[in-house]
């Protein structure tokens, strides 16, 4: 990978893991682990700051790697009411708010606070220095721990996630030979915009029922609703036997395979098409505020947001 290392910090671990974070949206953009006789990097990302950069130039933003806010997934006509009042945010896709709008936390460089052997931190604030958002990735033996966080001087809606695209057969082929597993028993209905209607859906005996392996769509986007089981989601891969397992602390996790990865080439010159990989975002309910039974986004003066997520890495005879 051939990028300005002032923009790009590497992990490592004595399993031989590598991860490569970049301070444009606190991405992961390089995510390297030993497999069998090989070294498989299984997330797809960019080789150079500038081409992070021009993915938001597209329509369909693939937000690759980026953490994701200052809130995550769509809220409808971009409003919400507060207290009797209406807030007004950015509607920056097809008439609504979308991943933060058009200045997000994924297109902005942010501040390395903090690099050691196995930890990164990364900062960035809005308003005016009044809302403050952290991101930490740790490596531990087998397993990336990822906590975002937030405090705030004004009420303001948080929604943070991670919006890694992973693939454990490798970034440069495509998700044939995965399957995953969710711990849900209800999704989020959606309505023609992919906004949210504010109905559980039950997903038994459904395309979305995954609560057994099965083969991933070719195509998907859409909200699980938690059981609070861990962990939340398990992904493998049936010809290298390697496992990825989600845990979170937040009730959904939104899980996409699509258009947004459609001929995009990427680092080391693959081509990225839309079923190259697999995004996990965890996170709350999208469109919070503007539902009475979804847990709302709001975070008040004084309080603390904490999105804690963990990748976890093994081999398929140690599920």
């Amino acid at each position: 990978m051939s990028h300005d290392q002032s923009f790009f910090r590497t992990l490592t671990n004595t399993h031989g893991f590598e991860v490569t974070f970049c301070s444009f949206g606190a991405a992961i953009s390089s995510f390297k682990i030993p497999v069998n006789e090989d070294k498989l990097d299984i997330v797809l990302g960019f080789d150079n700051v500038e081409d992070y950069q021009r993915s938001f130039d597209l329509h369909a933003k693939p937000f690759l790697g980026a953490v994701v806010g200052p809130h995550a997934g769509r809220l409808k006509l971009g409003r919400y009411t507060d207290n009797g009042k209406e807030v007004q945010l950015d509607k920056n896709f097809e008439g609504h708010h979308l991943h933060g709008g058009t200045f997000n936390l994924s297109n902005q460089f942010w501040e390395l606070t903090t690099i050691s052997d196995n930890r990164v931190v990364f900062e960035f604030s809005v308003n005016n220095g009044q809302t403050k958002f952290r991101t930490e990735y740790f490596l531990s033996s087998e397993t990336l721990y990822v906590t975002l966080s937030a405090v705030t001087d004004i009420d303001i809606l948080i929604n943070l996630t991670q919006h890694s695209y992973f693939n454990l057969a490798g970034h440069k082929k495509d998700i044939t030979n995965l399957e995953m597993k969710i711990e849900a028993l209800e999704i989020l209905e959606i309505d023609e915009d992919l906004i949210p209607t504010g109905k559980f859906l039950p997903i038994e005996n459904t395309f979305f029922d995954f609560s057994e392996f099965r083969d991933c769509p070719s195509e998907i986007d859409t909200s699980f609703i938690l059981k609070g089981k861990h962990p939340a989601a398990i992904l493998r891969d049936k010809e290298n036997g390697l496992v990825l397992k989600v845990f979170t602390n937040q009730p959904t996790v939104h899980v996409y395979i699509g258009g947004s990865t459609g001929s995009i080439q990427g680092k080391e010159n693959a081509k990225y098409h839309n079923k190259s990989g697999i995004c996990f975002e965890a996170q709350n309910f999208p469109d919070s505020p503007n539902h009475s039974n979804f847990k709302n986004g709001i975070l008040r003066k004084g309080e603390q947001y904490i999105n804690e997520i963990a990748y976890q890495f093994k081999t398929s005879n140690s599920l």
